[in-house]
């Protein structure tokens, strides 16, 4: 009886539905409009569309039809678009993210002969009724309901996928590490480098809750009808900000299934004393446990007894050869400009490669889209400005960065007289334009620049007059987002770092001097989230790098200086690379990946032989081979295995092991322990094998008091190939046969780290390193065997290390800051005797490296006067006050030697040898 009176109510409207005669069409499309292809079936069928001609105007279809009825060809053509339609007699309404029931769910159910499922009714998939009582305004984000997906492609009872970007309100920036997680049941991902986040949940209603460090914890409520985006902005927590609860970094530390990784926002620099004005990230970097730095003055880092030059560090995927401004006292890069830094010691990623010992990945600032913004600073030697500027109606984003110096009057009140003698200017400039070219497709394009100007007194350690040095860089990248569990990314890329030296002491010893150094790169990654356990990534790298070893020039017209120069090196490195990332468990995550690299070297260029056996040198040359321009001479390839492996022992502990294999095909030629700027770069050749490292890591980490205190033990060993170093005497600038003083052997690193970081009031981290590194050169001849062939320390090899970094609140503007760094002598070889022979004098040294220089140790504060939090103010601004090398210890960069009134004296050079107040003024506008 229940069911002839439904079919009694429903008679009438099943007829209206039914009863209708569907015409049928036929038609060939290519890539048509969706206008065009109404057009047509409005011309067969003399049906009317009604729709919304803006809905048209970036859709397309290409497709067949023969003698098809039109609701089945309607439903073909719409079928990957958010448009619907509705056919009622001659009318055909069209609507878009909203769907017209033809046929009730209760109608459905009496022709099936079955009951309604009831779940369809209680997830509200079917009808908005539900809604009445939620917000309709799409800005009160966290009341509002927004639908995902559409309603056709609904699968009751299934499963769909929300991805999206996640980023800061008012600036556009991603937030990477963001967790993004439903509570019933508990599903949880994060935010890649790009904000990009990925989640497979059930269809129907669910809340999504979003929370990341500093940012205000955010929620939205969501009814996913199938695979659709929803991006998320995050606004600042302004109150409090350093008493807030880390949430989006909760256990990332326990969870996360590399070890060997330092993460650094460039808001931790804000408080960290600071040299010369300047907050700088790569200077914080060295107070990380495993990364060294060998003093003042000094270039580059060594990162877990590696050499400088093995270290890979990344501009927005470009290379930077030398990181360095102002004898190493600054980095290159402006800190208002960079968003973020990621510092890989192991455990690296199989996305990378090209160097032994570690990643400094460097991500560039995304300009504000909503409003311009600027601010800057001004310092005792340098001023800078950064400006981010919205475009195209806030589609798109420029941000513009540039840092200069204007005196050189702080040389003048440095210890050493050589420093005092020497006039030095940098500046730097980086670019970014971001354009959401699609709701799925988005461009980053970046340049760099960056110069620096010496005049150096001839007495000192470069011994030439000028040295102009150019680092610059360009790239331009491509990420799509295929689907909701896929995206991809395509990069052109470019980098350039070239040096010129001018000597004008002598007129007719004048000369100019160069060396150069090129990479082009084109590059594509794809990244896949199967679902929140399982992830994979893959992708293909061609590099081309070009070297000008150096050329000398007379410089000007009165020079006698014979013109001369090295012929130029080039090489192709490429490289593929798969990696998948699992979750076996809650407590057990791996992490696999494979990288194949393969490096060729071409002509033109000349190769000389040597006899078998023998030292390499003029008298064991043989023959020579002359290879024509881009004619192939050596391949070196292999494979680079990388795993790590997690295990979760409580929901506050766990243990993480790794492995994994680089290698370097770029060499740096250089008796130095650090980098400087005449340091070469030489391409591997028959003669230069490839540096190879595999290293061993495990890790315990356990946090404490509601992860208050986070607190890590790693261990490490590395074993090293081919280490490259040199031939006691050797010349290096503009040697064309440098196979006849290069040396390589076999070598060692291992160490131990343990930190400890604090967040709250007081924040802050401590670490101590212990790091050793060695090598062997043991050849067939007396010029090839250092140290009679055993282990000795390398020139880099630091033993201990302390850092000590804290902050602490006073009130809301005002915090203190305390830094304390102490290092190991660094080896050192010492002259211990004299002797004459036939009249010639000669020193006698001992072992190579068998002593060391004193120890380091240093002290900074500084005081932090922050801007104000009223929110109608014009501009706002914020004083630093710090105090370098507070106890003015004399902190040895090296030890010399020198013959004065025929007796060997020993010199220390010092470069900060007193106290160093900074005051610093910076503003936002």
């Amino acid at each position: 009886m229940k069911r002839i009176a439904i079919a009694l109510l429903t008679l009438p409207l099943a007829i209206a539905l039914f009863g209708q005669s569907m015409p049928s069409v036929t038609a060939d499309f290519s890539q048509a409009n969706l206008q065009e292809v109404i057009r047509n079936f409005e011309a067969q069928t003399e049906h009317t569309f009604y729709y919304e001609p803006s809905w048209m105007d970036s859709l397309y279809f290409s497709g067949s039809f023969d003698n098809r009825p039109l609701n089945e060809a309607l439903t073909a053509v719409f079928e990957n678009s958010t448009l619907d339609y509705y056919i009622q007699e001659k009318n055909v309404y069209l609507t878009r993210d909203v769907r017209i029931l033809a046929e009730p769910t209760i109608l459905k159910a009496l022709h099936r002969d079955e009951e309604v499922e009831a779940v369809e009714f209680e997830k509200g998939l079917l009808f908005a009724r539900e809604y009445l009582d939620q917000s309709n305004d799409e800005t009160d984000y966290e009341n509002f309901v927004f639908e995902i997906g559409n309603r056709k492609n609904l699968v009751a009872g299934g499963k769909s996928t929300i991805a999206g970007y996640i980023k800061e309100r008012g600036t556009g920036e991603p937030l990477s590490g963001a967790v993004v997680y439903t509570g019933d049941p508990i599903i949880a991902t994060s935010t890649d480098p790009n904000g990009f986040y990925s989640l497979t949940i059930p269809n129907g209603k669910s809340t999504l809750i979003v929370q990341y460090v500093g940012m205000k914890s955010t929620r939205r409520n969501v009814v996913l009808f199938s695979n659709g985006q929803l991006n998320i902005e995050m606004e600042v927590d302004v109150i409090a900000l350093q008493e807030v609860t880390v949430e989006s970094e909760r256990d990332v530390n326990i969870q996360n299934v590399q070890m060997g990784v330092s993460r650094l926002n460039v808001q931790e620099t804000k408080n960290v004393p600071i040299v010369l004005g300047e907050k700088d990230i790569m200077k914080i970097a060295t107070t990380f446990a495993g990364v060294q730095s060998i003093g003042e003055g000094a270039s580059g880092f060594n990162v877990r007894g590696g050499k400088s030059d093995q270290n890979l560090v990344i501009l927005n995927d470009a290379t930077v050869y030398n990181a360095s401004h102002f004898f190493g006292f600054f980095s290159v890069f402006n800190s208002d400009a960079i968003h973020d830094m990621e510092i890989y010691k192991s455990s690296i990623p199989a996305r990378f490669g090209g160097r032994l010992s570690s990643v400094f990945d460097i991500e560039s600032k995304e300009s504000n889209r909503d409003e311009f913004t600027g601010y800057g600073g001004i310092s005792p030697i340098t001023s800078k400005l950064t400006v981010e500027i919205p475009l195209f109606d806030k589609k798109a984003g420029l941000m513009l960065a540039g840092r200069s110096t204007y005196s050189n009057w702080i040389l003048k009140r440095v210890g050493n007289a050589d420093f005092r003698q020497n006039r030095v200017s940098f500046s730097d400039f980086i670019m970014r334009y971001d354009h959401d070219l699609s709701d799925k497709d988005k461009l980053i394009v970046s340049g760099y620049y960056s110069k620096d100007d010496f005049r150096l007194s001839s007495d000192t350690l470069f011994s030439f007059s000028d040295f102009t040095f150019v680092n610059a860089n360009a790239s331009a990248r491509w990420i799509r987002e295929i689907n909701t569990n896929m995206t991809s990314s395509v990069s052109g890329i470019y980098s350039y770092y070239n040096y010129e030296l001018n000597y004008d002491e002598s007129k007719p010893n004048a000369f100019v001097q160069d060396f150069g150094i090129n990479e082009a790169t084109l590059k594509g990654d794809l990244n896949y989230y199967i679902d929140n356990t399982h992830s994979l990534a893959a992708g293909i790298e061609l590099k081309h790098i070009a070297i000008n070893p150096g050329s000398k020039k007379p410089f000007g017209k009165a020079s006698v200086v014979s013109p001369f120069a090295i012929e130029e090196e080039r090489g192709l490195q490429s490289s593929v690379y798969v990696s998948d990332e699992y979750n076996l468990s809650e407590d057990i995550t791996l992490y696999g990946g494979l990288r194949y690299s393969m490096f060729s070297t071409f002509g033109k260029q000349t190769v000389y032989s040597y006899d078998q056996g023998a030292p390499k040198n003029n008298d064991t040359r043989q023959d020579s081979v002359v290879y024509g321009a881009g004619e192939h001479i050596k391949t070196y390839h292999g494979p680079e295995l990388r795993l790590s492996a997690r295990y979760k022992l409580d929901n506050s502990s766990s243990l993480k092991a790794g492995y994994n294999r680089t290698r370097q095909y770029v060499h740096t030629l250089s008796n130095s322990a650090s980098l400087s700027p005449t340091d070469t770069w030489r391409l591997s050749n028959q003669h230069l094998l490839p540096q190879i490292a595999d290293q061993y890591s495990l890790g315990y980490y356990r946090n404490f008091l509601g992860n208050k205190f986070e607190t890590s033990v790693e261990v490490y060993y590395k074993d090293l190939q081919n280490l490259l170093d040199f031939k006691v005497g050797s010349q290096f600038l503009l040697n064309p046969n440098i196979e006849t003083v290069a040396l390589q052997g076999p070598g060692k690193s291992y160490g131990v780290e343990v930190s400890v970081k604090k967040s709250g009031k007081l924040n802050g981290w401590v670490n101590y390193a212990y790091a050793r590194t060695f090598i062997r050169l043991d050849g067939n001849s007396p010029e090839e065997i250092v140290n009679e062939g055993r282990f000795f320390p390398s020139n880099y090899d630091i033993p201990h290390t302390i850092n000590l970094v804290a902050n602490y609140k006073l009130t809301h503007r005002i915090s203190l800051s305390y830094n304390f760094t102490f290092n190991s002598g660094r080896p050192v070889t010492y002259p211990v005797g004299s002797y004459d022979f036939k009249g010639i004098q000669t020193v006698h040294y001992t072992d190579r490296n068998a002593y060391r220089i004193p120890h380091y140790m240093r002290m900074d504060f500084g005081v932090n006067l922050e801007a104000g939090h009223k929110l109608d103010k014009l501009a706002y601004s914020y004083w630093s006050f710090s105090v370098y090398n507070m106890l003015g210890r004399d902190n040895p960069f090296s030890v010399f030697f020198d013959i004065r009134d025929g007796e060997v004296q020993g010199y220390q050079l010092i470069v900060f040898g007193n106290p160093i107040p900074t005051l610093s003024y910076n503003f936002k506008f």
